[in-house]
């Protein structure tokens, strides 16, 4: 299996001098199976990239999986290439709450109140498959996918990726220390992710901004390690990096968090997913 982040940062898109290392672009995670597939999670402004570079290799076919209706988990989708391409097929695995809005975002008709790109007319070939039940497990090509409730404002998943007995668990926007409605404790969420090959997960606060945010539905980088920790996980990539946060901020929290990690779980493997980053499961 081979993780490709095309974009991590959380709540609006940034660019500048200080956001070089990791990047600005919102969510967007590419997974690519062995026999692959394509499966792409969340559609902030990195699809946009994604997209193209899947265009260069002409691949035609995917699967995409939203977590929810946010804007910076959608607002990359106007500008998905492969939406405007003849014979691409795009297959959408519905959200609940989302179905109308992407409808709407697909219409040239309807699409002119989310941007001018979105007169364009899509050419793909979109197929909307029923959304993935909490707990039950969907088959994308050679892989196994779980949906996974997420503790966030409004109707929010994670998905559990699994494939040739490899595993990627992706939680962006998930709060492990307030309940938002999804019913689960800390205890559930070191179940669902126990032992997993790489756990990618909201770190969007520090402790003392946590104190203060609590409720808003993003998890400090510390109550994130915790959870991979306590799930035995092999790798924590945090993600969902504050909009505001430096490129030296986030090098600081990395290495807090690393020697954490090194005194508590040895052999964990502690980064933050940046634009650009590539993980090989194997």
């Amino acid at each position: 299996m081979f993780i490709r982040c095309w974009g991590a940062r959380g709540n609006i898109p940034v660019s500048g001098s200080e956001t070089q290392i990791y990047g600005g672009a919102t969510s967007c995670l590419e997974v690519r199976t062995s026999d692959q597939s394509v499966i792409i999670c969340d559609a902030g402004t990195g699809i946009r990239n994604l997209g193209n570079a899947l265009l260069k290799e002409q691949r035609l076919e995917y699967s995409l999986l939203l977590t929810h209706g946010h804007d910076d988990h959608l607002e990359g989708l106007p500008f998905f290439e492969p939406l405007y391409t003849v014979n691409t097929r795009i297959i959408v695995f519905e959200h609940k709450e989302l179905r109308n809005k992407l409808s709407k975002m697909c219409d040239p008709l309807e699409a002119q109140v989310f941007s001018p790109q979105c007169t364009r007319s899509v050419e793909a070939a979109i197929e909307w498959k029923p959304a993935l039940e909490h707990g039950h497990v969907r088959e994308i090509g050679s892989a196994f996918v779980t949906s996974i409730p997420a503790s966030h404002p409004g109707s929010c998943a994670g998905f559990k990726i699994t494939e040739r007995g490899k595993t990627v668990v992706y939680l962006p926007d998930n709060e492990l220390g307030f309940d938002h409605g999804a019913n689960m404790d800390f205890a559930a969420y070191v179940r669902l992710c126990s032992g997993a090959d790489l756990l990618v997960h909201d770190a969007q606060y520090t402790c003392d901004e946590y104190i203060n945010w609590k409720g808003r539905g993003h998890s400090s980088w510390r109550q994130a390690l915790e959870l991979a920790i306590a799930a035995g996980v092999q790798q924590f990539g945090l993600f969902h990096h504050d909009s505001d946060r430096t490129d030296e901020q986030l090098s600081t929290i990395i290495e807090e968090c690393k020697r954490e990690a090194a005194q508590r779980s040895p052999r964990l493997l502690c980064f933050a997913m940046r634009e650009g980053s590539e993980i090989v499961l194997s």
